[in-house]
């Protein structure tokens, strides 16, 4: 039998996923965004290395939100030249980790009889022409979404549970703990030494790496131990009081005498008509730091401020830098997580947190789906955050984003260069460019509320 020769090798995997493929319909259709947060979400859970999720939302950012319709079909068709140039990877990189994205049934192959990626758009919907496009089908991922927004679920409910149990048995040991050091230190009757080797030998399981059932097991074990030891000084402590209450008249005097001696010792000298208040309120550092910082810039601010003085005397008004107020009125503006995410609605889809937003769920999301949707060069997204900062570089972004998804920025990669440009240059104004940015738009609303 001869061996084929210019097609794809053929593996049970491929196979499977190919056939998944053919099942893309109006049931299984979804979003883009979902899907690409889908992805992102399970990524880890799908055992895929960075190489296959970088090059999996390059291949996701080749696609429009149109294709991800019913009537259309998720292809992509770049050639492997150009995914080696935006991967920096060689060719058998490219070609393992493309081959690891469809067994995992992510992706399947159209390949034209040529073999050849082709692709052709419709040029009055722009949706893609499926009979002749030949390329990488990401419907698979499609149809896998709610398959891997449960995997996410479970994942994420399993770490929920695992945590609580971590901080239960903390609570307890330190609990169990106390317990044993105040009786051994007290000399209280109970099995305490039995409870000290108990305890080490659940903290010595625990330090091993264990499952959520086998760390349920440890916190019963420890509660249980729990309530032997304090049941145990309960007992203790009542015999305790009671031999207490018990004791010689003359030794509780003398207790008391030493007592009214050492108050006595401690009232305060000097006038008995005032009273005397000790101040117990502990400084806080950072405080009286930020208000000697503040003092500090008001001294510098006045030094610019100040003008100098001509030849003929004091009597000409000093001369004002105009660029102080503006710093000082721009600095004044801050920019918090859930400003950016009010200021910039669209990016605030991408953003997936349950409480009150953080910086690190901010630059988490450009990193992970913005950044690889808006195809910005890893090597420009680290020389903004070299120059700018993590979390300004993320705002940068968002902005970005805000201004691609209604058509105004065609190239967000450059566009971000310019911005890093301005702001070698001292012009870049960020926090005024998104609040210019949301007023009109906020304006178009509201006239068209009111129409």
């Amino acid at each position: 039998m001869s061996k084929p020769s210019g097609f794809r090798a053929m593996s049970p995997g491929i196979y499977q996923v190919q056939a998944l493929a053919e099942q893309w319909g109006p049931n299984t259709a979804v979003e883009k965004k979902r899907a690409v947060l889908a992805f992102n979400k399970a990524a880890s859970l799908l055992g895929l290395h960075a190489q296959a999720i970088q090059l999996m939302n390059c291949l996701l950012s080749f696609t429009r939100e149109c294709d991800w319709e019913a009537d259309s079909r998720p292809l992509a068709w770049p050639d492997n030249q150009r995914l080696m140039y935006e991967q920096n990877i060689s060719l058998a990189t490219l070609k393992r980790a493309l081959r690891r994205l469809a067994e995992t049934g992510l992706i399947a192959f159209k390949d034209s009889p040529s073999g050849r990626r082709v692709g052709r758009r419709n040029p009055h919907t722009g949706k893609i022409s499926t009979e002749r496009t030949y390329g990488i089908d990401l419907s698979p991922l499609g149809i896998r979404v709610f398959e891997l927004e449960e995997k996410v679920e479970t994942q994420e409910r399993l770490q929920a549970q695992t945590r609580a149990l971590a901080q239960q048995f903390t609570r307890d040991r330190k609990m169990l703990a106390s317990y044993i050091e105040s009786a051994l230190s007290n000399h209280i009757e109970g099995p305490w030494k039995e409870c000290e080797a108990e305890l080490d030998g659940l903290i010595l399981a625990r330090r091993s790496l264990c499952t959520t059932e086998i760390l349920d097991d440890l916190c019963k074990q420890l509660r249980d131990l729990l309530e032997r030891a304090r049941t145990a000084y309960a007992a203790a402590a009542d015999k305790f009081e009671a031999g207490a209450a018990g004791s010689n008249p003359s030794t509780q005097a003398k207790e008391a005498a030493h007592t009214s001696q050492k108050n006595i010792k401690m009232s305060p000298s000097g006038l008995t008509n005032e009273l005397s208040i000790q101040d117990t309120s502990q400084k806080n550092i950072r405080r009286l730091y930020e208000e000697e910082r503040s003092s500090a810039d008001a001294e510098q601010l006045e030094l610019l401020c100040a003008g100098h003085t001509g030849e003929k005397g004091s009597g000409n008004e000093p001369e004002r830098d105009v660029s102080v107020e503006q710093i000082k009125k721009i600095q004044a503006v801050k920019i918090d997580p859930t400003t950016l995410l009010a200021l910039c609605p669209e990016f605030a889809q991408w953003l997936v947190s349950r409480g009150r937003p953080t910086w690190n769920d901010v630059v988490r999301a450009v990193e992970t789906v913005v950044n690889p949707s808006l195809q910005i060069p890893p090597s420009t997204w680290a020389a903004a955050c070299r120059l700018l900062g993590r979390e300004t570089a993320a705002t940068a972004v968002a902005l970005i984003y805000e201004k691609h998804a209604v058509g105004l920025i065609d190239s967000p990669g450059a566009y971000l260069n310019g911005m890093l440009s301005k702001a070698e240059n001292g012009q870049l104004r960020l926090p005024s460019s998104l609040f210019h940015w949301r007023k009109p738009r906020k304006e178009a609303s509201i006239n068209t509320s009111s129409a």
